[in-house]
């Protein structure tokens, strides 16, 4: 709250109202008031009656903020996990049972460095994302005035993009690879760049062989006590993509001796396709047991990236083909691959200088 003398009998107040849904900041501005005592006494009458959301917990705002993320159509697993993410903070975390408004951001860097001593760090960033989009909910819906987390920086993401298999490591672990029993869902997601639950959830209706594509519906998921189906992670995730020759050979065979709707069915039940925990655990196993280099699944996706970069493929190209919300995205995760070819169109330009 502000108080200003504009002229002769003539005072203003300003109160600071939070957020629009926009992120614009809103103020309460009025003015006309002969003496300063009587602009601050509707000025603090006003205010007092904005804040009485600040006299809500921070279990009581977050609670709050898991209802609007329902209301949004957030995907079931991406609430299973902000639901376990929030209950770990309230468990943990000494002031969730506070107001919002008394959280100061000590509380926060304390609860950070001591509480999460023993997680990973890239929990320990999902851990503080989800604090964070707690207090920004809170500002927004002036349940705060103030975001403290302005205050407080994120955790750098460490990038495990650059230990994945190069085109020569490909070249010799493939003749490898062809031994393991899950070998089809690895070669069609280095062929096409599919996250694993796409891959998973693909029926034989998602295949056309006429224009060679494949469409890219829904996504077979693992979350807590969730497995099923869901859509795609994003709306760009909705996609036809072209099958290479490789892919289009594999699925004919594949097709020639099915035995369910799932292209990739469950061996001890055809009728769901292979667990995602499964597929996972059984590649890193075998990759262990033949001493190759280690790598994640997921992994598998961002070597078809790497691969398709340096063969001069274009970033929006490539967004689109891994169902990438927007380009910016693509060029933030890869963009400390640089394709050969424009490393060559460089080192021709030495001699310019």
């Amino acid at each position: 709250m502000t108080i200003k003398k504009k002229g002769d009998n003539n005072w203003e107040y300003c109160v600071y109202l939070g957020q629009d849904e926009n992120g614009k900041k809103k103020y309460k501005r009025k003015c006309g008031f002969k003496t300063k005592k009587a602009c601050i006494e509707e000025a603090s009458t006003f205010e007092n009656i904005s804040n009485k959301k600040g006299n809500k917990t921070f279990k009581e705002v977050g609670l709050k903020y898991l209802d609007d993320c329902r209301n949004r159509g957030l995907r079931q697993t991406t609430l299973n996990l902000y639901e376990t993410l929030f209950n770990i903070i309230c468990t943990n975390f000494e002031k969730s049972k506070s107001a919002m408004n008394k959280i100061t951001s000590t509380d926060i860097l304390n609860f950070i460095s001591e509480k999460t001593a023993i997680c990973k760090s890239n929990y320990k960033r999902y851990l503080i994302f989800h604090l964070k989009s707690i207090f920004t909910f809170a500002e927004k819906n002036n349940f705060i005035s103030k975001n403290i987390f302005d205050n407080i920086p994120m955790l750098p993401q460490k990038s495990t993009i650059k230990n994945i298999w190069n085109e020569s490591d490909l070249k010799k672990y493939l003749p490898v690879l062809k031994n393991f029993k899950y070998f089809d869902v690895v070669y069609l997601a280095l062929e096409t760049g599919l996250r694993r639950g796409e891959l998973l959830a693909l029926t034989w209706d998602c295949i056309n062989f006429d224009r060679k594509t494949l469409c890219v519906t829904k996504s077979y998921v693992i979350s807590g006590n969730f497995i099923g189906f869901s859509d795609p992670k994003t709306k760009s995730g909705f996609r036809e993509i072209a099958l290479l020759e490789g892919s289009v050979d594999l699925l004919k065979k594949r097709y020639k001796n099915r035995t369910s709707k799932y292209v990739f069915p469950n061996p001890e039940n055809s009728n769901i396709p292979i667990k995602p925990n499964t597929l996972s655990l059984s590649f890193s196993k075998f990759l262990s047991d033949n001493n190759l280099k280690h790598i994640r699944f997921h992994d598998l996706r961002h070597i078809h990236a790497t691969l398709l970069l340096n063969k001069n493929v274009n970033y929006k190209l490539l967004s689109k083909r891994l169902g990438y919300t927007n380009v910016a995205f693509t060029l933030q995760t890869y963009t400390h691959i640089l394709p050969d070819s424009e490393i060559k169109i460089f080192q021709n330009l030495s001699s310019l200088f």
